[in-house]
Order: C-alpha cells, then sequence, then structure tokens
C-alpha cells in the first residue's frame, strides 16, 4: 500500500511538471510575437530616440524627461548613478541652462527585444556649445565635460502599461577615436 501511495505521488508531481513546462514561454524562440509586433516595437523605439534627440538639441528638459520611466538609473562612468525621474529632471537643469548640444548618429540603433525589455545599443558624437561666461556645464561628474564627446550608449527600454516604451537604465562610456564602421573593417 506504502508503495502505491509513494508511485501515486510521483505520478502527480510528474504530471504536474509535465504541465506547467508545457505552459511556460521556452526560451529556443518557438513561442514570439507575430514579425509584425515586434516590427512595432523596434519603430517605437527608434521614434523614441529621434524624439529624444531632439529634445536635446531643443534643450527642451520636458521632452526629455518624458522619454524616461519613473525608475529610471543613469549610470555615467566616473560618477554616482542618478537614479529616479524626478533626480535626473533635476540634475538636467544645469545642463540645459549652461549648454547647447548638437548630436550626431553614427550608424544605426542596434535593438534586442526581451519581451517586456529592450537593448538599445548606438553610438554618437555630442558636440557641447558652452553658454557665454560659462566654464563648465555643472559640477555633477555625470555631466560631460568636453566640447566634443564621442561616445557608446547601451540602454535597457521597459514596455509601460500603456504599451509606450521608455528608458529604463541609461549607461555610457567613451568611444574609440574610429566610428563603428571604420573598426568593423580592419
Amino acid at each position: 500500500m506504502k508503495d502505491y501511495r509513494a508511485l501515486h505521488q510521483l505520478v502527480v508531481v510528474a504530471v504536474i511538471a509535465m504541465v506547467a513546462a508545457g505552459c511556460s514561454p521556452s526560451n529556443d524562440g518557438a513561442v514570439q510575437a507575430p514579425k509584425e509586433d515586434l516590427q512595432a516595437d523596434k519603430d517605437a523605439i527608434t521614434e523614441l530616440y529621434s524624439r529624444w534627440k531632439t529634445a536635446v538639441e531643443d534643450g527642451d528638459r520636458a521632452s526629455y524627461v518624458n522619454v524616461l520611466d519613473e525608475q529610471v538609473t543613469m549610470i555615467p562612468p566616473g560618477a554616482t548613478d542618478i537614479a529616479g525621474r524626478d533626480a535626473y529632471a533635476e540634475f538636467l537643469i544645469p545642463v540645459f541652462q549652461h549648454a547647447e548640444y548638437r548630436v550626431e548618429s553614427l550608424g544605426e540603433i542596434q535593438i534586442d527585444l526581451l519581451g517586456d525589455y529592450a537593448l538599445a545599443r548606438y553610438d554618437y558624437i555630442i558636440y557641447v556649445s558652452m553658454a557665454e561666461g560659462v566654464g563648465k556645464i555643472t559640477d555633477n561628474d555625470a555631466a560631460l565635460d568636453q566640447l566634443v564627446n564621442k561616445v557608446k550608449y547601451l540602454d535597457v527600454l521597459k514596455r509601460q502599461d500603456s504599451g509606450e516604451w521608455k528608458v529604463y537604465k541609461h549607461m555610457w562610456n567613451e568611444a574609440p577615436e574610429d566610428p563603428p564602421e571604420a573598426q568593423s573593417e580592419r
């Protein structure tokens, strides 16, 4: 009788495990969103970066902040992280008061979709024009400190409850002298 009960429990556990495994999406790509949905997400993310670039060049802090998730974290090289949209918005006050920016894209944005998250990898040259009489943008080490900045970015984006994408983690480092296309040709 004991053997029957143990066998019965083993069979029940095995059936539950098989059903549970069959219900969860696999990582082998067999269960994916339709290609149209993936392209729509990539298009929405590309549009987000277009709006963000325009906000930087126009010095439009409100539009810049609008692309950020409430829990955004800016992870600048050699500086303390800036956590939360409100703190990021406050950081941007002197950034836009003390300088103007022109952004040159180096290549296309590479987007990898991971369900409700996405990775965006891109390269920019950021030209900074300081306001007259201003020596540096801010005392915060997270601000750009050169007039020409070649930068490699990697962002994590998060799909909002509304379906809209927002930047969740924003990080960068200094790029090599050659643009990415020249590096890959070597």
